[in-house]
């Protein structure tokens, strides 16, 4: 697999792996994380624009986009837990897959070779999605309010300097 920056050229991919992505969720029990067509081109223009939005690719072709941006993130500023650092951090959000396995692992290395502390959060009724925060080696770290007053499970991810690998 590949990751790469994506282009204007890609939205529409981008807004069919939203839309499949949103299918999947409402099909395995996740039916409120992503409603009202978030995310959506709008979304995936500005990520195109700030440079933020990767789509992950292998020799088919596109089979996944996310968004991997630097903090600080409005989101994070409010938690019912606690972060595990203060540290700088990069953000993970909108991460949506059509085809293929190992998709997750391959974002979340790619966000751990271009960072050393990262931040992510699903909907507590995503499984697929903490199946492979957790795997990776993120950590939960309490609840948070996204925008549209729902509640998420934040989760965050150290490099361990020693080894420059996820703690255990």
């Amino acid at each position: 697999m590949q990751i790469r920056i994506a282009s204007p050229e890609d939205l529409e991919f981008i807004e069919g792996a939203y839309d499949c992505a949103r299918a999947f969720m409402q099909a395995n029990g996740n039916a409120t994380q992503w409603p009202d067509g978030y995310p959506g081109r709008i979304d995936a223009e500005e990520d195109i624009a700030h440079g933020h939005c990767f789509l992950v690719a292998d020799e088919a072709g596109p089979l996944a986009v996310f968004s991997f941006a630097p903090g600080p993130d409005e989101t994070y500023a409010e938690i019912d837990g606690a972060w595990h650092s203060n540290a700088d951090y990069y953000v993970i959000h909108r991460v949506a897959a059509v085809r293929g396995h190992g998709v997750g692992r391959a974002i979340f290395t790619f966000a751990a070779e271009h960072a050393d502390y990262l931040r992510c959060d699903t909907h507590d009724d995503n499984a697929p999605m903490r199946r492979a925060l957790e795997s990776f080696g993120f950590r939960e770290c309490g609840t948070i309010t996204v925008a549209n007053g729902t509640q998420r499970v934040p989760y965050d991810w150290i490099k361990d300097s020693s080894t420059g690998a996820a703690p255990n």
